[in-house]
């Protein structure tokens, strides 16, 4: 039987608008459903609601734990009765101490390496998931999936599932075989005649409702081309609008379902933590 010390779990920071405090935490579960036990129960509940700020999926993650209490130690707040993972710390020097946890606890580290070692994907992704604005959405993680490499038949880079069925993903590149790319819209896509033209010229096609269980105007875009094509496909008129009309309308049913997609043990949530850190980064450097 495995030590249940050794067990891969996650730690997590957690703000609240209602607490001058940062909760920092572990659990052997999702972030997700932790936060759902953690807004339900006193004494968090009364200073909440608590949402996710950073978190990493680690092995020995109750050590982990111990050694960001005993960290931030002084600064544990007492005047909250039964609890003893309240800090008055700034969120930013919590989140650089998880910056700074050995990478060989980091689950699934060398696919994230392999990731951000290809700077044309990484554009891609980084964009991809600001203007669709996923990061926004970093709660209900498991609701939406995204997994690198994973085990398909025809050898996927990624894919982002929101519920059910992807909505992107991307091939791996084969000598004999070139890079497909999904993206799953909303069928106002088809109003914009560049977009239109531009999937054409690209060996693409575009078809209406492909998945069983997707929602109302579901429209699957896919294409032949590179990363930077596809950046490229992204940067046109009425993309983005809709994308977001798609993605977020499908977020807000699965929040509102309180449904998990049938992927999330795939998740890849250090992926998230740092494609955060990167976003997080730019930003601050304008």
């Amino acid at each position: 039987m495995p030590n249940r010390d050794q067990a891969s779990g996650y730690i997590y920071i957690l703000t609240s608008p209602n607490s001058d405090c940062v909760k920092i935490g572990g659990t052997d579960f999702p972030p997700m459903k932790r936060l759902k036990e953690i807004n339900a129960t006193e004494p968090y509940r009364s200073i909440g609601p608590w949402t996710l700020a950073d978190f990493r999926q680690v092995t020995e993650w109750r050590s982990l734990e111990s050694n960001l209490h005993y960290t931030f130690r002084a600064h544990l707040d007492t005047s909250v009765e039964r609890q003893k993972e309240l800090f008055r710390v700034p969120v930013h020097a919590a989140i650089e101490v998880l910056d700074s946890i050995d990478p060989e606890r980091i689950v699934n580290r060398p696919k994230i390496d392999r990731m951000f070692q290809d700077a044309s994907f990484l554009s891609y992704i980084k964009r991809l998931f600001v203007f669709s604005g996923l990061l926004n959405w970093l709660d209900i993680q498991g609701a939406w999936t995204f997994v690198l490499f994973p085990s398909t038949s025809g050898g996927r880079y990624f894919t982002i599932n929101i519920g059910p069925h992807e909505v992107a993903y991307s091939t791996l590149r084969r000598r004999e075989r070139p890079q497909i790319n999904m993206v799953l819209l909303d069928r106002l896509i088809l109003d914009f005649s560049e977009a239109v033209s531009w999937i054409a010229d690209h060996s693409g096609r575009i078809e209406i409702d492909h998945y069983q269980r997707a929602l109302p105007r579901a429209t699957t875009i896919e294409f032949f081309g590179t990363f930077e094509e596809v950046l490229e496909f992204t940067r046109l008129d009425g993309v983005r609008r809709a994308l977001i009309a798609y993605w977020n309308e499908a977020l807000i049913r699965m929040k509102e379902d309180d449904l998990s997609s049938v992927y999330a043990r795939f998740h890849n949530w250090n992926a998230i933590a740092r494609l955060q850190k990167e976003v997080r980064m730019a930003v601050d450097d304008h």
